[in-house]
């Protein structure tokens, strides 16, 4: 093969490895949600260990069965105790959680014991640093060393648009950490009797999950589920989380 007809044969390869490329750009993209997936998957393992569930250690007084002598059997009170799941809470810093004040309302008035347990099931028993009722936001402090990590807050909320994705995270009827996927659907929506602005979400959320985390699609903070708006008791789309500025707002006042 002469030198002419080589430079041809390199020339038609080169072209048809440009046209190849060129036709991949529109009709090679079968691939397209394999990354999405990858990227959400990568978000919600990087917020698990932002998130706790928060236990309630109730104490209450039952009967105990004493030594059975001569085939009679002796009773007496004694104080028992259990733990029961109230709801979730968001790692603010390494040492303090936020949550809902209806989340641990009952337990503060009873003087009950919390409890918080992380993505990994491991516990620590929690303070009450404070509450703001009209926001319906208290601050718990960690007083045992646990794995939890801080959130990263979103910072521009004036940008939070409608349409854009959201996850809510909590532990939903005290099953566990769970995610689920929804959308904005409203920004700013106001509701009689309630107090503030809230984020309108249809990510499903439960009875449990007050108290979580409500974030966009990078896993940043941008509000606090706070309630749902149901005729039965479970997810019907209409649920709300306080915005993470009005959050943080409370939260300094509480410490200051």
């Amino acid at each position: 093969m002469n030198k002419k007809k080589y430079t041809l044969v390199l020339l038609w390869i080169v072209l048809g490895s440009f046209c190849g490329l060129f036709i991949s750009s529109f009709f090679g993209k079968t691939d397209i949600h394999i990354p999405y997936y990858h990227d959400l998957s990568n978000v919600l393992e990087r917020t698990s260990p932002s998130v706790v569930n928060i236990w309630v250690i109730k104490k209450y007084r039952g009967w105990q069965e004493q030594s059975n002598r001569y085939g009679i059997k002796q009773w007496r009170q004694v104080v028992k105790a259990g733990v029961v799941p109230n709801g979730s809470g968001v790692v603010i810093t390494e040492n303090t959680i936020v949550t809902n004040f209806h989340v641990i309302q009952e337990a503060f008035n009873q003087s009950q014991e919390l409890l918080i347990e992380n993505y990994k099931g491991s516990t620590s028993k929690v303070l009450v640093v404070g509450f703001d009722i009209n926001a319906d936001i208290a601050v718990l402090k960690i007083i045992n060393e646990i794995d939890v990590k801080p959130f990263k807050v979103r910072r521009d909320m004036e940008s939070l648009r409608i349409g854009e994705a959201a996850i809510a995270i909590g532990s939903p009827k005290g099953v566990g950490q769970s995610f689920s996927k929804g959308i904005i659907s409203a920004i700013n929506r106001t509701l009689e009797g309630k107090r503030g602005n809230f984020i309108q979400t249809d990510a499903s959320i439960n009875p449990g999950n007050s108290g979580g985390a409500l974030i966009d699609s990078k896993g940043r903070l941008i509000g606090v589920i706070n309630f749902i708006v149901s005729t039965s008791g479970g997810n019907q789309g209409l649920n709300f989380a306080i915005p993470i500025d009005t959050v943080l707002e409370s939260y300094e006042n509480i410490l200051n």
